[in-house]
């Protein structure tokens, strides 16, 4: 079992990337592909952020 240190850590290391992915992703250039591929990652790495959030929150109250 993570202790709250390591999931803070966690959660903040997916928002960092899910901010870079949205702000380094919006060229021109991009095609809708490539763009498709950006909007199935953050997807997944929110469902996977707020998973860990709720562990977070449940072992915060405890």
């Amino acid at each position: 079992m993570k202790s709250l240190a390591e999931l803070n850590k966690e959660a903040s290391e997916i928002q960092l990337e899910m901010r870079k992915l949205l702000l380094n992703n919006y060229n021109i250039d991009d095609g809708i592909a490539d763009k498709l591929i950006v909007i199935t990652t953050i997807t997944n790495m929110r469902t996977k952020l707020s998973i860990i959030q709720r562990e977070i929150r449940i072992r915060s109250s405890e």
